[in-house]
């Protein structure tokens, strides 16, 4: 954004200043910069104007502006009108990943800019061979610090969203930035100029040859090994906490910066010690992944791969989700797991399972509605499903602890409301035995299990009659 602004206002700058007469006469600096802001706003729109384009762009309309009206464009408050137009335009890019790194990489910037800037390398009436040295530290101390700020003001969004950490970043942003800087970026606003002339192929080549080191420095990168770690994902607490350092050491403009210690000391402990879940269940009931007695999680079922990879790297778990998948014994009826505490979890495909799975199962998992004399301690069908989508259960020593996606009668204004789901007229017979002619389901009962206390059916008048909504008292929302 800053080089197609720098580029017009330095072309139409410099081509009035050729005319004598309107460089005494028009205030040509004034005229470049208004019409830097048309084209830098023409290139936000043809290049997608996503949150961080936004950013960037009313910052650079803020800092063309204050030409035109002969005011400092201070950057610090630069930056808060930007965040303060970008949310008045999209608030839910408030919680999103683009907003929160763009900004944060931004502020980190702003706040280190007089330790990154070189001035601690140059010296009043140094002679040339003292300049090329300074100009040379300043480079590189520019380039490594610009980097290191960036990544680690990034670090704690980045780590929350993607759950992913790159510890070579530093190297490789360090050696890929110059060519993205002093080649691949001006040659891409030289070809697009070039364009109309039919000069633009030799530009282009040029950037291809950049492109292609980018990707040659890439690959070396990711050869080193362990290039991108796989972390587990920590709660809001932690993320709060690392927020609020970074906005107090961004803000102050004193040595009450310190106070960023602490909240960051404490974001970083919640971060390394993240409350994991135990059963992840999909929003169809056709899969979920559950916590092995060694630990990892296993796939039950059959859950898209894309989910089941979400909830891998969610546990800090760097497998695909092919290697997560064959852990526990299925038939055509379900799979069942035992948890490390004992108590086991049943996925469900036929009803002839629920007689045996809803007595001996402390967590019965099925995307087909279940009986309501089901004696399960929780019990996640499609009527569940249907309420409360997609569902991850953390144990406890005297219940669940159940997260869910929504909840009924909640209504969100991004959101439509949920349609209610009707009651079953009847229950319906559950088989005690296959079918003539069916292979016997292969379900052996778990020994010494007592059955749990079976689940009550609610009042006609409860808000959770239809059965989507019953609740353990040990179940708690999060």
């Amino acid at each position: 954004m800053v080089l197609a602004a720098g580029v017009v206002f330095w072309l139409v700058r410099a081509g009035l200043a050729l005319v004598p007469f309107l460089a005494l006469a028009w205030p040509i600096k004034k005229i470049a910069a208004a019409l830097a802001m048309v084209g830098v706003t023409a290139y936000c729109v043809f290049s997608g104007w996503d949150i961080a384009a936004e950013r960037s762009l009313v910052m650079t309309l803020i800092m063309l502006g204050a030409i035109l009206v002969d005011r400092p464009a201070l950057s610090m408050r630069n930056l808060a009108l930007a965040a303060l137009i970008a949310l008045a335009h999209e608030p839910e890019g408030l919680l999103g990943p683009s907003f929160q790194m763009s900004f944060g990489a931004v502020a980190g910037l702003i706040a280190c800019a007089r330790l990154i800037d070189g001035r601690l390398f140059r010296r009043d009436g140094a002679g040339r061979i003292g300049r090329l040295i300074a100009l040379g530290l300043t480079t590189v101390v520019g380039t490594l610090g610009t980097t290191l700020v960036a990544q680690v003001a990034t670090a704690p969004f980045a780590t929350y969203h993607f759950q992913t950490v790159q510890p070579f970043g530093l190297i490789g942003n360090a050696l890929t930035l110059p060519l993205v800087s002093l080649a691949v970026m001006p040659a891409a606003v030289l070809g697009i100029v070039a364009y109309p002339f039919a000069l633009d192929q030799p530009v282009w080549w040029l950037m291809g040859l950049a492109v292609r080191g980018m990707l040659t420095i890439s690959g070396w990168i990711e050869g080193l090994g362990r290039a991108n770690v796989v972390v587990p994902a920590f709660g809001t607490g932690a993320l709060g906490c690392l927020a609020a350092a970074l906005l107090l050491a961004t803000l102050p403009v004193s040595r009450l910066r310190w106070l960023a210690l602490p909240p960051a000391l404490l974001g970083l402990g919640l971060a390394t010690a993240p409350a994991r879940f135990d059963i992840y269940v999909d929003r169809q009931g056709s899969g979920a992944a559950v916590r092995r007695i060694d630990g990892s999680l296993v796939a039950l079922g059959k859950p898209s791969n894309f989910v089941l990879e979400q909830w891998l790297k969610a546990d800090g778990d760097g497998r695909t989700g092919a290697q997560a998948t064959g852990g526990p014994t299925c038939d055509r009826i379900g799979c069942v797991l035992r948890l490390a505490d004992g108590r086991a979890v049943a996925l469900l495909k036929d009803r002839r399972g629920f007689a045996q799975d809803c007595a001996n199962a402390a967590v019965l998992i099925t995307p087909l509605s279940a009986p309501p004399s089901c004696a399960a301690a929780l019990v996640i069908d499609r009527a569940y499903l249907a309420a409360h989508g997609a569902v991850a259960i953390r144990l406890q020593p005297d219940g669940f602890t159940v997260s869910r996606t929504r909840e009924p009668g909640r209504t969100l204004p991004w959101r439509p409301a949920q349609a209610r789901v009707p009651a079953k007229p009847a229950d319906q017979p559950v088989p005690q035995s296959p079918l003539p002619g069916e292979i016997k389901p292969k379900y052996v009962p778990f020994q010494g299990m007592a059955p749990p206390n079976p689940r009550t059916e609610p009042a006609p008048d409860d808000p959770a009659a239809d059965g989507t909504d019953a609740e353990m008292p040990a179940e708690t929302l999060q």
